[in-house]
């Protein structure tokens, strides 16, 4: 077996020996020989058995001392194991400690961010960030649901262009992020509006500010904002309420000034106050009340003090010079109100000027009024009279104009007609001046040059006036025409020239006509003597001025008052006639006067377009004589008899009625005989204008002469547009009774 002869050899030692004593010992030498090699094999035996045993000395040391260096090193390691061991422990120990401090961090940031997250949620503003290229990283619910997401998630990635918003609001936002991001300072306030998925547009405030990283870099930019749509609404609202306050206050006519109570600074002040006294608002502001020289002066310091110590509102008016040298005439409210527990004081300044002058205007209409009042209730006084007087005329004229029909030329008898006639004509010219002092006296109108009424007059004006007065006359060339009656208008100058004559006393002066055109506006026709609301336009100016004594302020008012005078004899109607004839022709009267200077009457007739009227003077014509029966109505009788006979002598049967019903029942009775009514246009039971219009109705093509004392334009104006055939004034004589009657039924013949 292998391993057996392997184990049967002897050790490596002994087989040297073995050797070594073989090659010393030869087989076959002698015996001393062999003594010799033996010895010298046992002494290099004991050599090399001390050589071979210091070696194994050595050795056995060595490995006594690599087994020391051993076990020491094993010590040592053992050692080192147990501090490593000791070491590991110990950092294990710390690893659990950090591990569990890092997860309770952990668990704390997971909790924050939870939280945070939560708190983001749940917020109502809105809240969003996004990367360095303005792409969404991330928002709250809040965000999400206004750009249409389902949730927050979906927004990762996003640019503001995915979303629906508007391009335009798209572009401003990348725009403010980019600002933000590249400045790296945040954007407060950004009031912007914002479109919703539901198509409405929210007004947004929004704030955004950089985001960085530990180096401090700019990686993105977080944002929030708030709707607010309702407070933008309710902010506009305010200022829509204060801009209304600020131009109430500033377009208010009424002064306002608002002072402080403690410090008397002024805080506030309109342009209407700072206009009452003459000053800017910043000089206003400049001011404090307790150290206004006016307001001391005035007495409104005191009142205002008492306002701020019991805040009862009081009133004050004032009149004077302001500090600032404007004129106040002003009526001032004072009252006190709290701002943030401070007292403050309102003045409140009304400027009684305009109406202080209205009252006055007020007042001097009233008196106007009061005297066109009594010149309406004289007017119809007058105007009755004379329509009495005319129809007693009537008889007086009518008469006397037959008799000198009847009065051979050669009969003493004639004379006297004549003067009889004359002095009724000269009675009818009073009643037409009682006519016009009632405001219906319209005769003949006609367009007039007013220039040539008063070169007709001149002669008479140089007898009429004072042998010491110098009449002067200053014509406007091209005046234009007027319309009026030429008679009404000479009395009114004869009257103004002779007032103005009589003005001079014993002395010498100047007495001054003259005409002009004027274009008047309402204002300046509103200080005409009894404003009648007249048009603005085009008007002749006549004027009559003297150098004479003036009037008293205070007279003038009374001077167009009937029957008032300042001489010793008065001459009635007067200047009363002279207001009722320019009143009549739609006119008006400024008067200015002064005592000791004078005095000047300013006649305003209003102008109308073409050119003035040349009327052919009528030749003396045989009477026309005509055939039928005219029907008379008249409730006069002496009017019925002369009008009768009138009528006789011209050809016509007469058919009389007392009334207007007795006047239609005649006509009823021969309504196909009778050519021509001849109507009084002031009857009992039915007047004029009543039967008239029955007779119309019973045969719409009857001829009717309207009569009356009134004027035809009075009458035309009452019966305008009704088929009447003809007017005729009393008092009247044959010859105009004559050119009615041919002028109604003369085409016929």
């Amino acid at each position: 077996m292998p391993n057996q002869s392997k184990s049967m050899e002897p050790p490596p030692n002994k087989r040297l020996q073995l050797g070594f004593a073989a090659a010393l010992v030869p087989v076959g030498t002698h015996w001393q020989g062999d003594w010799l090699l033996l010895a010298v094999a046992v002494a290099i035996f004991a050599v090399l058995s001390l050589a071979l045993g210091r070696a194994a000395l050595i050795k056995a040391r060595k490995h006594a001392q690599v087994e020391e260096e051993l076990r020491r090193a094993k010590e040592e390691l053992e050692l080192r194991v147990i501090e490593r061991t000791e070491a590991l422990h110990r950092a294990n120990e710390q690893l659990k400690q950090e591990l569990a401090v890092r997860e309770r961090v952990e668990e704390e940031l997971r909790q924050g961010r939870n939280m945070l997250a939560q708190i983001i949620d749940t917020i109502p503003q809105f809240v969003f960030w996004k990367d360095k290229n303005s792409l969404y990283e991330g928002c709250n619910i809040v965000f999400a649901r206004a750009a249409g997401l389902e949730s927050p998630d979906g927004i990762r990635g996003k640019s503001d262009y995915d979303l629906p918003w508007l391009r335009e609001e798209s572009d401003a936002y990348r725009a403010d992020d980019r600002s933000v991001m590249d400045s790296n300072t945040p954007k407060y306030h950004i009031i912007e509006q914002q479109q919703q998925v539901n198509g409405i547009r929210y007004w947004v405030d929004t704030t955004k500010v950089p985001l960085c990283d530990d180096n401090g870099s700019v990686v993105g930019v977080l944002g929030v904002y708030d709707n607010i749509t309702e407070r933008k609404g309710i902010e506009e609202a305010r200022d829509r309420a204060l801009a209304m306050l600020e131009s109430l206050l500033a377009s208010s006519p009424t002064g306002i000034l608002v002072y402080d109570g403690e410090t008397g600074v002024c805080v506030k002040a309109n342009e209407a106050a700072a206009a009452m006294v003459g000053a800017s608002r910043e000089q206003m502001l400049a001011q404090n009340f307790r150290e206004i020289p006016s307001w001391e002066t005035m007495g409104v310091r005191r009142l205002a003090e008492q306002v701020l110590t019991d805040g009862q509102t009081r009133s004050i008016e004032v009149s004077g010079a302001s500090t600032f040298g404007a004129t106040l005439e002003s009526e001032c409210f004072l009252s006190r109100f709290d701002v943030e527990g401070k007292h403050h004081l309102m003045f409140i300044v009304v400027d009684m000027t305009e109406r202080k002058r209205l009252e006055q205007e007020k007042r001097l209409i009233e008196a106007q009024m009061l005297h066109v009042q009594k010149l309406e209730s004289l007017g119809v006084l007058a105007g009755g009279i004379a329509h009495d007087f005319n129809n007693i005329l009537m008889v007086v004229l009518g008469n006397a104009d037959l008799a000198l029909l009847r009065v051979p030329p050669d009969s003493p008898a004639c004379e006297n007609l004549v003067q009889i006639e004359q002095a009724a004509s000269r009675a009818a010219d009073l009643a037409r001046q009682m006519l016009a002092y009632s405001g219906k006296g319209h005769f003949v109108i006609e367009k007039l040059d007013l220039n040539r009424v008063v070169q007709d007059m001149a002669p008479m004006l140089e007898v009429s006036a004072s042998k010491k007065a110098l009449l002067r006359y200053d014509f406007a060339s091209e005046l234009p025409a007027i319309s009026g009656d030429a008679t009404q208008l000479r009395q009114v100058i004869l009257n103004l020239v002779i007032n103005a004559s009589e003005a001079m006393g014993e002395g010498t002066g100047l007495i001054s006509i003259s005409t002009r055109r004027i274009d008047c506006d309402r204002a300046y026709l509103s200080e005409s003597w009894i404003d009648d609301r007249l048009p603005e336009g085009c008007y002749v100016v006549l004027e009559v001025s003297d150098t004479g004594c003036g009037i008293d302020r205070e007279v003038i008012p009374k001077i167009f008052d009937p029957f008032f005078t300042t001489k010793f004899t008065g001459r009635g109607l007067g200047m009363a006639a002279v207001l009722g004839i320019v009143r009549s022709h739609k006119g008006a009267i400024k008067v200015y006067s002064e005592k000791g200077k004078g005095s000047s009457f300013r006649l305003l007739l209003p102008c109308v377009a073409g050119g003035v009227d040349h009327p052919e003077p009528q030749a003396q014509q045989p009477l026309w004589h005509g055939s039928g029966t005219v029907l008379l109505a008249d409730d006069e009788e002496s009017i019925r008899a002369l009008g009768s006979d009138m009528l006789q002598a011209l050809g016509f049967s007469v058919k009389l009625a007392c009334d207007g019903r007795e006047a239609v029942e005649v006509f009823k009775a021969d309504m196909d005989e009778i050519v021509c009514v001849l109507l009084d246009l002031t009857m009992p039971v039915l007047d004029g204008e009543q039967a008239f219009k029955v007779l119309r109705a019973l045969k719409p093509d009857v001829k009717v002469i309207m009569s009356s004392g009134y004027n035809e334009q009075e009458v035309s104006l009452k019966l305008a547009g009704t088929g009447l055939a003809g007017f005729i004034q009393k008092p009247y004589k044959v010859a105009e009774m004559s050119r009615k009657l041919a002028q109604v039924l003369g085409a016929e013949d």
